[in-house]
């Protein structure tokens, strides 16, 4: 398959073993492409605090997400359920320590163009726990 156009809604949760934060909610167009073991999906998010628009790719191969977010804050999350990931995570202030522990990786992506991603983990910053995360992705082919 290549580049197909999917309309795509992400929702997320922070802090689901605590009081939670406010969902975040996005509904978008991205583009799909791959097939049978890999996939990618693309899109366009706006990051919330500058209001600047960046690319966002996951790569779905062999039970594994790799989430990659373009621009000059850009970062690359790497999600396999059970193993811990740690990178630098870029701010306008400077970088921090950025720990991930996923506790659910799930893909699903159908030949039309159909699926989900969901994943489940824990992150802390600087060594500090910010509390269990959630985000769901579903997309759908568009016929455009």
């Amino acid at each position: 398959m290549k580049n197909k156009t999917v309309l795509l809604e992400v929702n997320g949760v922070a802090g689901i073993d605590e009081p939670m934060d406010e969902p975040i909610r996005l509904i978008t167009t991205g583009k799909l492409s791959g097939g049978k073991d890999t996939w990618k999906l693309t899109y366009t998010e706006t990051d919330p605090d500058t209001q600047h628009k960046r690319r966002v790719t996951m790569t779905l191969d062999k039970g594994v997400v790799t989430l990659q977010r373009g621009g000059p804050l850009g970062n690359s999350m790497v999600f396999e359920k059970e193993r811990r990931y740690e990178s630098s995570y870029q701010t306008p202030f400077g970088s921090l320590d950025l720990g991930l522990y996923p506790t659910q990786v799930h893909y699903r992506v159908t030949d039309e163009g159909d699926g989900e991603i969901k994943l489940r983990y824990h992150l802390d910053l600087e060594g500090h726990s910010t509390g269990l995360h959630q985000v769901n992705i579903r997309f759908k082919s568009s016929p455009a």
